[in-house]
């Protein structure tokens, strides 16, 4: 399985963010998508405050699944929007321990 983590800064507007994935059809209808979570609250941690307000997760089942999706055409917009606000995506192979 693979993960994609999105971090967004402080300064990026939260209700947009909960809009733009609150219609995420296109993205559940991607082969291989698995899950879409977002935190809720605000970020913590034991290091002292975080330079992020929002991290979202993305699960497909694989890293072909990912890129092919995020290379759609369909993808292209919503891709310019999140790098537009400012957010950090991480794209990582998961393995239970």
């Amino acid at each position: 399985m693979v993960h994609t983590l999105i971090l967004f800064p402080k300064s990026t507007d939260a209700q947009a963010l909960d809009r733009f994935f609150s219609s995420t059809d296109l993205l559940k209808q991607a082969h291989g998508f698995r899950s879409l979570k977002q935190s809720e609250g605000d970020i913590m941690s034991p290091m002292g405050p975080p330079p992020y307000s929002k991290v979202v997760e993305i699960s497909f089942d694989s890293q072909e699944d990912v890129f092919a999706f995020a290379q759609s055409t369909e993808a292209q917009s919503g891709k310019e929007y999140l790098k537009s606000l400012g957010g950090l995506m991480l794209i990582y192979d998961v393995s239970d321990v």
